[in-house]
């Protein structure tokens, strides 16, 4: 075997600067092996004689070395000191790609303008924006919720933040959760059922993957929401359109001719329409799931706001089968940036779900979740509800009388009375670009569509004119807006 030899290589330090002397002597050394100036075999120089020849501690010199060690470019061996590893330095010695940024700005670019977050982005720019999902600024309980954290953390010891928490245990969340969800959505359930996960795509995605993608298809409401037909085509299922603006019997007669495994509905306040399904069909697509071995999601969300009623029960309420995995969060009445969802299973899929989760933690962070929990159990979900219910009702009443008393019977509304926005058709012979771009030029912010139809294209007329951030104040003034734009 070829004596390995010593190398004689050019090493400095500089004790004035921010880079730690070890690190400096580390980045020469390596630096030297990748350029070639010590070649595979080489022996570096001992540590005591480095030592002497820089000026420094032993301990720098061997944390150098150490760190050349652990990364692949020398070796100590016996009696030789560290050795020079036989490296790739060709690989070493390639330039990065200098266009990365670029390239990176060039894919950034490139993301879809029609995307909702591009659409939600340029209306919030907008003098009077009718967003149908964004809430009013100064409606976080920002007090309240810092009082509960600082109580929260007040303690010198926090055993839960020094574990990890698994997906199996019901934790004080689920428990609330359950607890308000029986009250006030008549939803049957045990807290071991309840799952909170990172928003309604999180939701979405833990659902799906309690089926199977080669057997299994999703039929969705048409329109209908369209994250959960981008969610279900990224995990590789089939979708099939089921018609929610045509009538009952186009619904069922739909889902017998697809009979999808997975059926996405919104019962009490259909996206984006706002319609209702009523008792008798609700019962009918039970009796449906439970003859086709099906099962049905439930997204309740903002079944929280009903201005004229006392808010639709649940599905899940009347589900004598066990069919209904029920969704909803608090991104309508809380926090959209929260990212907070969960799901209530049944208790087949509930087994199903342990097995597959059964090494997962949970999703949501556990200070969240703890302080949602105690502003649950304090009364403070409820008075919020309430208070958001009557900021929701100024608005949608101020919108509503404002759009009547403009168009007349010139446009067609529906969804009135509940939710976050109102279902918009004008039938002016301007397409649907049109109309949303000469609002735009007016001042005003108004939604589209498109995204919400995936089979057939999405009526021209048909908007989205929200009532969820805008101040009460300025919905006169947009309506006028939206006035000068559309009337023909």
């Amino acid at each position: 075997m070829a004596r390995s030899k010593q190398r004689e290589i050019m090493l400095s330090v500089d004790e004035g600067s921010l880079e730690p002397l070890y690190r400096q002597i580390y980045r020469q050394v390596s630096g030297a092996i990748v350029d070639g100036s010590l070649a595979a075999g080489d022996r570096l120089p001992s540590i005591r004689k480095l030592c002497g020849h820089l000026g420094v501690s032993h301990t720098t010199v061997e944390q150098a070395y150490l760190q050349l060690a652990v990364e692949g470019y020398v070796r100590n061996m016996a009696r030789s000191g560290y050795v020079v590893e036989k490296l790739d330095t060709g690989f070493l010695q390639m330039t990065r790609d200098s266009t990365i940024e670029k390239n990176v700005q060039r894919s950034v670019e490139s993301r879809s303008q029609d995307a909702f977050f591009a659409e939600n982005l340029q209306g919030g720019q907008a003098l009077y924006d009718f967003s149908y999902a964004n809430l009013p600024d100064d409606s976080f309980p920002v007090k309240t919720w810092y009082r509960l954290v600082g109580e929260m953390l007040h303690s010198s010891v926090i055993p839960e933040l020094g574990r990890y928490a698994y997906t199996s245990e019901p934790n004080e969340l689920s428990r609330q959760i359950c607890a308000y969800l029986k009250r006030a959505r008549g939803v049957d359930c045990v807290p071991e059922q309840v799952i909170p996960q990172s928003g309604t795509d999180g939701s979405l995605a833990t659902v799906f993957q309690l089926f199977s993608r080669e057997h299994h298809t999703v039929g969705l409401e048409e329109p209908g929401y369209a994250t959960v037909s981008e969610v279900a085509q990224r995990m590789g299922f089939g979708l099939v359109p089921l018609p929610s603006d045509c009538g009952m019997d186009a619904y069922f007669e739909a889902l017998e001719r697809y009979r999808p495994k997975i059926v996405f509905c919104t019962p009490s306040h259909q996206f984006p329409t706002g319609r209702i399904m009523a008792i008798d069909a609700r019962t009918r697509l039970l009796k449906w799931a439970q003859q086709n071995n099906a099962y049905i999601i439930e997204d309740d969300s903002c079944n929280e706001y009903r201005y004229e009623t006392a808010p639709i029960p649940s599905l899940q309420s009347l589900d004598a089968y066990s069919r209904v995995i029920y969704m909803c969060n608090v991104s309508k009445v809380l926090s959209p940036s929260m990212r907070v969802a969960y799901l209530v299973l049944p208790p087949k899929l509930l087994g199903r779900y342990f097995r597959l989760f059964n090494y997962a933690h949970p999703s949501i962070p556990w200070l969240e979740q703890e302080v949602l929990a105690r502003f649950m159990a304090e009364g403070y979900w409820d008075q919020h509800i309430r208070r958001m219910t009557k900021l929701m009702r100024k608005r949608h009443d101020a919108l509503l009388s404002g759009l009547t008393d403009a168009f007349g019977d010139s446009i067609r509304i529906s969804g009135q009375h509940s939710g976050m926005h109102l279902y918009v058709s004008v039938p002016n012979g301007m397409t649907q670009q049109e109309l949303i771009s000469s609002a735009r030029r007016e001042g005003a912010a108004v939604y589209g569509t498109q995204r919400m139809w995936f089979s057939r294209s999405a009526p021209e007329e048909s908007l989205m004119v929200g009532f969820s951030s805008i101040k009460p104040e300025d919905i006169p003034a947009g309506v006028e807006a939206l006035a000068r734009a559309w009337r023909r």
